[in-house]
């Protein structure tokens, strides 16, 4: 099942086109890493995929259902919000910067989205909290506030709490560039046992040799186009654009 589907997908911010005509299909099950230097789009990608942006050009199908379509000249358009919160609330975003509540708990942080979203019940929302904050290794955190974590401690909870709303998708936005280097593994660890459990994940990120071990396929993106899309060792090892080659050195 194709649970992305972009094609032709142009966005620009005023003269600075971030994605030109980007076509992108992910599957169930697949995990996904694309990496490539600063500015070249990844980021806009998957907030195009999520619906934080707008694209210009194109269309995007989710769980092989149209979301948006893109004619140039034309207005964007889009399918009924209402229809559109159902199909992204099966998506689940982990940003670089946390952006948790911070007068709110841990364990609250955790079971917000699913009593307001979800209009879970408090006491099944507490139970899936406490559940994931196990998986995330956090058990002895669920009363603490987010000014009282570690950097790694608190995208863990992040992690948790985008988990919470058992998305299908998860996509993580350079999840550990906001880390000290002694922090990144354990976030990196809670991402590689997601990607042992077959979640569908598309994954931003600088971390050259996680993305290798992880990744079902790699993506190259530079000025906003993907200029390679292949299995780990394609990317890694024998990269078929000078541009890929020179970009890999300089990260390992």
């Amino acid at each position: 099942m194709k649970v992305v589907n972009l094609k032709n997908i142009e966005k620009s911010f005023g003269t600075l086109k971030a994605l030109n005509g980007v076509d992108l299909v992910i599957n169930k099950g697949e995990i996904v890493s694309i990496i490539g230097p600063s500015g070249s789009g990844k980021s806009t990608l998957l907030r195009c995929i999520n619906h934080l942006e707008i694209i210009e050009q194109g269309t995007i199908d989710i769980f092989e259902m149209p979301i948006a379509n893109a004619k140039e000249g034309e207005k964007t358009k889009y399918i009924s919000e209402k229809e559109l919160r159902k199909i992204i609330q099966r998506i689940g975003m982990v940003f670089q910067g946390f952006n948790l509540f911070p007068h709110k708990s841990v364990l609250e942080n955790i079971m917000e989205a699913q009593l307001t979203v979800k209009k879970t019940p408090p006491a099944e929302a507490k139970a899936i909290a406490l559940e994931l904050l196990h998986k995330v290794g956090l058990d002895d955190k669920e009363k603490a506030y987010p000014s009282q974590l570690s950097g790694g401690q608190k995208q863990r909870v992040a992690i948790a709490r985008a988990l919470a709303m058992q998305p299908e998708i998860m996509l993580f936005d350079e999840p550990t560039s906001a880390l000290d280097p002694e922090l990144v593994g354990e976030v990196l660890q809670v991402i590689k046992k997601l990607a042992q459990e077959h979640m569908t994940m598309i994954v931003v990120t600088h971390e050259m040799a996680f993305a290798r071990e992880i990744s079902n396929r790699v993506i190259f993106m530079d000025e906003g186009k993907i200029m390679m899309d292949g299995k780990p060792d394609d990317i890694f090892v024998n990269p078929t654009h000078p541009r890929i080659k020179t970009f890999i050195e300089r990260m390992i």
